[in-house]
């Protein structure tokens, strides 16, 4: 079968964030598939431009769509997200000239700008479309107070998600609780499905001889927990979704009445300069720098505990699915979430305990519980990321309703 996977934001070996696609099209090409990932040969996640047109980036297929550049600014970012969608129905004859013409058209939902003219491609080829969520839209952006219900944008995105949902042929969704959501938005019963993230293979793989990964914030912890530190790491995104304050508020909880234990965050995003003014008067916390994955793996695998937080907030009884979870879960001995328990739907077995979300006091309570306990053993851990490898995801993705298990 021949996949497009559109996805603007497409990341990969030396593009940046959002492995999602790259896992699957690498999956997918070695069940027999030819796929192409099409993404935005500029966007602020990419580490840098990418030339409009072909790349093979490690026996994946991408093709860059040429779409503005911009800065810090949001209209500059929202004229490059409305650019990607008339830029797709330019670019899909070179593509197929490529890669030939779609079987199945997957559109993926960074944004929704894109949605329709995807669909127009698809029907052009007389191609399958199939959407997949990963974020609601508009409501993440009006649950996370960043613009209110009444604007006219919010309007707009409303409409274009219930077109979508009417749309898509097969609705994949991270999202494990988002169905009636859908279902009241127009999704047709019976097309609903929940793939979430997951890990590729090959980390799966390194988790095994990940010891012998050699580098100097590998070198740091050890030498923090040379010294009696207990090192709880949080790695990830530094914006306003992510409760970062709450595992910082929780160091000063700690600092007091366990001062052996010693945070350590890596990670880049909006907040970072926020964030770290307000650890500056915290002893028992440093900030690190954004690195590669394998190194944040390494790092995860030395470290005592993985943390991670997310605000109460009523947009995640949809659930969640972040990257960093099934990382937390194939590297690190023990992890902890604070969060309310919908979010964590279908992914209980991924941590090692979760607590009540907001509230410093009781996840300093549950990161000492869990330093205290027993550390998952590497082939416990590694058992359950293999029910989220991507070679699995994958199969499961493209199965017939009757085939999944």
């Amino acid at each position: 079968m021949n996949i497009w996977l559109v996805h603007p934001f497409a990341g990969g070996p030396g593009l940046g964030r959002h492995y999602r696609p790259f896992w699957l099209a690498d999956a997918w090409g070695k069940m027999g598939h030819r796929v192409v990932v099409v993404s935005a040969g500029f966007h602020h996640l990419h580490r840098e431009p990418r030339a409009p047109g072909p790349q093979r980036i490690n026996d994946v297929d991408f093709w860059f769509l040429d779409t503005p550049r911009y800065g810090r600014g949001s209209l500059g970012r929202l004229r490059n997200n409305l650019s990607f969608g008339p830029a797709l129905r330019v670019g899909a004859s070179a593509i197929a000239a490529q890669f030939g013409e779609p079987d199945l058209m997957i559109a993926s939902s960074p944004h929704l700008f894109f949605i329709s003219a995807a669909r127009r491609v698809a029907r052009r080829f007389g191609a399958r479309f199939w959407l997949e969520v990963r974020d609601l839209w508009p409501e993440s952006i009006i649950a996370l107070g960043m613009t209110p219900a009444w604007h006219p944008l919010m309007k707009m995105l409303g409409w274009k998600e219930r077109a979508a949902y009417r749309a898509a042929g097969r609705l994949i969704c991270l999202l494990a609780g988002a169905e009636p959501h859908m279902r009241a938005r127009g999704l047709p019963a019976g097309r609903f499905l929940w793939i979430p993230n997951g890990v590729s293979d090959g980390e799966i793989e390194s988790a095994l001889t990940i010891e012998r990964l050699a580098h100097p914030l590998i070198d740091r912890i050890n030498q923090l927990r040379h010294q009696g530190r207990r090192v709880v790491l949080y790695a990830g995104g530094m914006g306003p979704p992510n409760a970062v304050e709450v595992i910082l508020d929780t160091a000063s909880v700690l600092g007091r009445t366990r001062p052996e234990i010693f945070f350590v965050l890596i990670g880049s995003g909006t907040s970072h300069g926020a964030l770290k003014q307000r650890a500056a008067a915290l002893a028992n916390v440093e900030f690190q720098d954004e690195v590669d994955r394998s190194i944040v793996h390494g790092m995860l695998h030395a470290s005592d505990c993985a943390v991670v937080a997310f605000h109460k907030n009523a947009l995640y009884h949809h659930g969640i699915s972040p990257n960093k979870l099934f990382d937390y879960c194939l590297f690190a001995p023990r992890s902890v979430i604070a969060c309310e328990e919908p979010a964590l739907a279908g992914l209980g077995d991924l941590v090692t305990a979760r607590c009540a979300p907001d509230d410093p006091a009781v996840l300093a309570a549950s990161l000492s519980a869990a330093l205290d306990g027993r550390a998952r053993a590497r082939d416990d851990r590694v058992a359950i990321a293999q029910r989220y490898s991507y070679s699995t995801l994958a199969a499961r993705y493209l199965a017939e309703p009757g085939d999944r298990g």
